[in-house]
């Protein structure tokens, strides 16, 4: 018989919670739940029953409490035992989830002050996928943004231009040259293609 070769599980896709791995740990956990249908029990509220509830809100229940049961499974045994004795136990998964979000929660203050000081201090190194590294300021903007500290489109051009080497300058001039803007899309398009366009010419 053919030796079969082993897939791995989205549960073990996770990687463990540690004290500075949240935010990817959360993610990990959550598109593992999705894939195995089992978020649902993040997503909805639980169901109480009556004597006047149809079969199909009985089956749902039992759906919501068969999620629930393994949605807890796999969020504890995706922590390392020193977090896992640290959160205060609960039988929903979804208030479970939150009192570990509790633990791992920042300072928006100091989260805003670390994203600002990555995003004015980004530099094109060159070697580095020039989409990679764009989309990496778009996303920064991004969780500024989600913290009430929106960076306008047109400064962030601005702002990804000047963290381009000086091999970028003719660029440069032409974008300060011309009347009109470019948004993140153009700006994305235009600068890989100029990186294509240099590396040619080297």
């Amino acid at each position: 018989m053919a030796s079969q070769v082993m897939n791995p599980t989205p549960i073990n896709s996770i990687e463990p919670l540690t004290s500075s791995n949240f935010k990817k740990w959360k993610r990990d956990l959550e598109i593992a739940l999705g894939l195995l249908d089992h978020d649902i029990a993040l997503r909805e509220e639980k169901l109480v029953l009556t004597y006047e509830s149809t079969a199909e809100q009985r089956l749902k229940l039992e759906r919501l409490e068969k999620a629930n049961r393994i949605c807890l499974l796999i969020t504890k045994k995706s922590m390392t035992k020193a977090i896992y004795g640290g959160i205060p136990y609960s039988k929903n998964a979804k208030e479970y989830l939150k009192a570990v979000a509790e633990k791992f929660k920042e300072s928006d203050k100091a989260e805003t002050g670390n994203l600002m000081n990555r995003l004015a201090t980004m530099k094109y190194d060159r070697m580095e996928d020039m989409r990679v590294y764009l989309l990496g300021m778009v996303e920064t903007a991004s969780k500024l943004k989600a913290l009430n500290v929106p960076i306008a489109d047109p400064f962030l051009v601005h702002l990804a231009l000047n963290s381009l080497p000086s091999s970028y300058g003719q660029l440069k001039v032409i974008y300060n040259a011309q009347k009109d803007k470019w948004d993140l899309n153009e700006l994305i398009t235009i600068c890989v293609q100029e990186k294509a366009r240099i590396k040619k010419e080297k």
